[in-house]
């Protein structure tokens, strides 16, 4: 009968022995685009913890309507420009939730009742009997005019146990609810009596830093937050910065509204100086007259990039539902805009708003870096790059030996993401990766280097007219 025999093995019996290997190779990693990370305040919602939101309805569903002072038009502007998913982090420190006394017939407190989060969303309770039976009663959970939510419950004996019963069976989005006493009245009934105490957390500089290490845990592709403050802003670039150099790539849109001066904005752009920042330095109206400048068209922006695939470009691409930009630009203001990395809107011939060029705000590019990364699109195909090789290598380690056909092994997976992008039309075709010959492999390191074209979109066309007077004649 066979069994297995491992390399090297000998056996001692008569007989056949077997083992076998994966003569195959990983897969080519795929995309992983379109996600996005969104800062910002809400009355609702719980603090500092990254929520997934897969459609714009899961924002009201998650965080209700933000408030007064709310942003949650961050994460509803990244799917309007395109994201797919979305990482929702509400911001602040402490708050208080609202809370609601539920009392019994006898006018005694009998449930203490406490909002899930601490916020000032203004919420109600309704306690009336049922239609169908008077004993039985509902216990209403009311925003305004819409009802969020009905527990059902017993209310003729121990109405406080069977509440609490219902409560523990089916629990709530809402609310929690604790016995203060017993009571062998009914509850008594309230008509959208109001939830009273909930304030909002505080915001300050320090929470911006602690949801910036909240992300760090998840991959996503583009990031923006719900101010326009510099001194938050350049936090944010130190936190790109950092999580890029542990392999972390991802870019990062901040904006200015056209109430900053003009030379003013062109300088901040400038100062960024990085691949990582987009900088949006104009806005644009939609039709009903809503303003979108600063960190709401900048939210526009992250869910285009993030949207867009790589082998397509942001530059000229229409602004959905806008229909004029909030400050129109002369020629000279587009090109020294250009020059100083500040993406702005401008309007197309058909009288459309669009972008008028996909950059970020590199300027001046160290001697390590081409003029490619002062391009949105080619930074995309180049952190593609990087993460489609990490993705596709990564099961590798550990599991092939250092030696030439374990290397091979490497190239040849590494030269099939290279050729996948290639026929998707993000890399120039010649892509490859190879041994690197500078540095010879020793223990558990070997070397390796890629030769890769990305390739940028047309955007200049140049044409040369020859006209004449009248032809030559024979």
């Amino acid at each position: 009968m066979a069994s297995f025999f491992i390399i090297g093995e000998k056996k001692t019996r008569p007989g056949v022995y077997l083992r076998y290997e994966n003569w195959g190779k990983p897969p080519v990693a795929g995309v992983d685009d379109g996600k996005c990370a969104a800062v910002f305040r809400s009355n609702w919602g719980p603090l500092g913890q990254a929520l997934v939101l897969e459609q714009y309805e899961d924002i009201a569903k998650k965080y209700g309507d933000g408030g007064e002072n709310g942003t949650t038009a961050v994460p509803l502007e990244q799917f309007k420009g395109g994201a797919r998913l979305v990482y929702a982090l509400r911001l602040g420190t402490g708050g208080t939730p609202g809370s609601y006394t539920i009392a019994d017939t006898a006018g005694e407190s009998v449930i203490q009742m406490t909002l899930k989060y601490p916020g000032s969303r203004k919420l109600a309770v309704t306690i009336r009997p049922t239609l169908a039976d008077p004993n039985t009663s509902e216990l209403l959970i009311v925003e305004g005019t819409e009802q969020l939510e009905k527990l059902t419950f017993s209310n003729t004996e121990n109405s406080v146990d069977a509440l609490m019963e219902a409560f523990g069976t089916k629990g709530s989005d809402y609310f929690t609810l604790t016995k203060v006493k017993d009571s062998e009245e009914k509850l008594a009934s309230v008509d959208q009596a109001e939830i009273t105490g909930g304030t909002d957390p505080t915001v300050n500089n320090g929470a911006y830093s602690k949801a910036y290490e909240t992300l760090e845990a998840y991959r996503w592709n583009v990031l923006s937050i719900d101010t326009e403050d510099t001194a938050v802003q350049a936090l944010m670039q130190l936190f790109l910065n950092r999580i890029y150099q542990g392999g972390k790539f991802t870019m990062g849109v901040i904006g200015e509204p056209t109430t900053v001066d003009f030379e003013t904005r062109l300088q901040h752009a400038s100062a960024y100086n990085d691949y990582q920042i987009v900088y949006v330095g104009n806005g644009f109206t939609d039709i009903s007259g809503n303003v979108y400048e600063g960190w709401r068209a900048a939210a526009r922006i992250a869910g285009l990039i993030a949207g867009t695939p790589s082998n397509e470009s942001i530059t000229r691409a229409a602004i959905t539902g806008a229909v004029e930009c909030t400050e129109l630009l002369t020629n000279n203001q587009h090109e020294r805009a250009i020059k100083a990395g500040a993406l702005m809107f401008s309007v197309s011939a058909a009288n459309t708003v669009w972008v008028e060029q996909g950059i970020n705000t590199l300027v001046l590019p160290t001697a390590k870096e081409d003029e490619g990364w002062k391009k949105i699109k080619r930074v995309k195909v180049r952190f593609e790059l990087f993460q489609r090789l990490n993705d596709t290598v990564e099961p590798l380690i550990g599991r092939i030996n250092n030696d030439p056909d374990g290397r091979m092994t490497v190239v040849q997976v590494s030269n099939g993401v290279c050729q996948t992008m290639v026929a998707e039309r993000k890399l120039l075709a010649g892509a490859h990766v190879e041994n690197d010959s500078d540095n010879k492999p020793e223990g558990d390191s070997a070397w390796f280097v890629v030769y890769a074209d990305d390739i940028d979109a047309l955007e200049k066309m140049y044409y040369t007219f020859k006209f004449r007077f009248a032809p030559e004649e024979d």
